[in-house]
């Protein structure tokens, strides 16, 4: 068999769930390692998938926003962490002598197999990032959303003339063509088929009428907007909520028209038997939603050029409405962009409804590495 490393990039779950259905398709085929940290590392550790940790730049959340100042500001306190992470995880690389190198946004991977001369696969969504920034609205275009995209626009184009092949999974219906690049479906953990029906799914949780389900990310953003969110979600006595909260509890809180659970690691099940979904504008999030045929409002993360850009085409492609903060976190905005959400219920069915995406993203990217 074939040995393939795999490496993750570690902060929030997005990268690692994807990476995961990647690798639950491949497991039997090839001998893997995962490499990786912080977020991602835990949630392997939780789910059984076998992984190591080799340290990992962690990046500073502000506000519910990015801040590229502080990021820097932050890599200067400690200049020489970049690179004892690269020894370390090439520490681990040389002695596993991987035939295959695949990442998911981590650029350690990149630089070991670049300089190996080994096969150089990632699992990267920036591509459409960079496609489709002219979607952003003008007055989100800041300062740090611009040097985020010139620097973007320079790391993949360095990828790219290095023979980085990427796999770009873009629910977007219109692609543009790029070098070195495989546009593919979709990623899901699970597709709707594999899971239990919705009458079933309400049983297990115990509830029998209609509810959206809420997340808006780790305890480090989420105690920026939860409180408003939760404040502006009991307004709305005609629906029910089940919100998943990594800031808000350890156990599960009962009120008039929600329930609030501790984080919930796989929320595939929640997704499949809701009515729709607010979240931030992360890829995987996203993708599964529209795998799910389900409705979604997203909140992006403020001056992330990602979410930005993630957001803007939810709401071009009609898969749901963005709610976009100009400056704070503000409850009018919220709750403006919430009413206008429950509104457009009906023709947001329609168009997932009329969608292609199968979610068969991590097959096709399987079953391309294998042909190695």
């Amino acid at each position: 068999m074939k040995k393939l490393l795999m490496s993750v990039v570690g902060i929030g779950l997005g990268h690692a769930t994807r990476t995961e259905a990647v690798y639950n398709r491949i497991k039997n085929k090839a001998k893997v390692k995962i490499l990786t940290y912080y977020d991602a590392y835990r949630y392997y550790k939780s789910v059984k998938i076998p992984c190591e940790d080799f340290g990992g730049y962690v990046y500073k959340g502000k506000e519910y926003a990015f801040d590229i100042l502080l990021q820097t500001i932050d890599f200067f306190r400690n200049p020489t962490k970049l690179r004892s992470d690269y020894v370390r995880f090439r520490e681990i690389a040389d002695k596993f002598k991987p035939e295959i190198i695949f990442s998911d946004s981590e650029p350690n991977a990149f630089f070991y197999a670049y300089r190996r001369n080994l096969p150089n696969y990632i699992l990267s969504n920036l591509i459409t990032t960079l496609n489709n920034y002219g979607l952003i609205p003008r007055k989100l275009r800041t300062r740090d959303v611009s040097i985020q995209r010139a620097l973007l626009n320079r790391l993949i184009k360095f990828m790219v003339k290095r023979n980085g092949k990427f796999f770009v999974p873009s629910f977007e219906r219109n692609v543009s063509y790029t070098e070195n690049v495989n546009y593919v479906d979709l990623i899901v953990r699970k597709k709707p088929l594999e899971l239990a029906s919705v009458k079933k799914i309400k049983e297990k949780i115990g509830v029998n009428k209609d509810f959206y389900f809420v997340h808006v990310g780790g305890a480090s953003i989420e105690r920026y907007i939860f409180p408003i969110l939760e404040s502006i979600l009991s307004s709305f006595k005609d629906k029910f909520f089940i919100i998943s909260s990594d800031y808000a509890t350890n156990k599960v809180i009962r009120k008039d028209n929600m329930i609030i659970y501790p984080f919930i690691k796989n929320p595939l099940e929640y997704i499949k038997a809701s009515k729709g979904v607010i979240f931030p504008a992360g890829h995987s999030g996203i993708s599964e939603a529209i795998v799910f045929k389900k409705p979604m409002l997203v909140i992006p993360l403020r001056k992330h050029v990602e979410q930005l850009v993630n957001a803007a085409l939810v709401e071009k492609e009609g898969f749901g409405r963005a709610c976009f903060f100009e400056n704070r976190v503000s409850a009018k905005t919220l709750k403006d962009s919430l009413v206008k959400f429950f509104n457009s219920i009906d023709d947001i069915k329609k168009n997932l409804a009329n969608s292609k995406f199968k979610g068969d993203g991590a097959s096709q990217i399987s079953k391309l590495i294998l042909k190695q």
